[in-house]
């Protein structure tokens, strides 16, 4: 994919050939949006997915998590904001 390779049954993550250390969190939040590629994800089902029903999370525990994977990734053209509604991995290619 692109410059990314992402191995998650090692939980290795690489872009450009350089390992990327993500947090559990982001792992979480990468696997989803591998998972649903160019589908956009509501916030809550983000939310829920990444920390579960059980426990509360301030909605900006997301966008933070959301800009600290795009960082790391270099994915800003692919990491979508969906401005209302939330979030979505997009190909800008196509």
């Amino acid at each position: 994919m692109h410059d990314w390779l992402f191995d998650f049954g090692r939980m290795e993550f690489y872009y450009r050939g350089e390992k990327i250390e993500l947090s559990k969190t982001e792992q979480k939040l990468l696997k989803i949006f591998m998972e649903n590629k160019e589908i956009t994800l509501s916030r809550e089902t983000l939310i829920d997915y990444i920390w579960g029903y059980t426990e509360y999370v301030d909605e900006n525990a997301l966008s933070v998590c959301v800009k600290r994977l795009r960082d790391k990734l270099n994915a800003s053209d692919y990491i979508k904001t969906v401005y209302g509604i939330g979030y979505a991995w997009r190909n800008p290619d196509e």
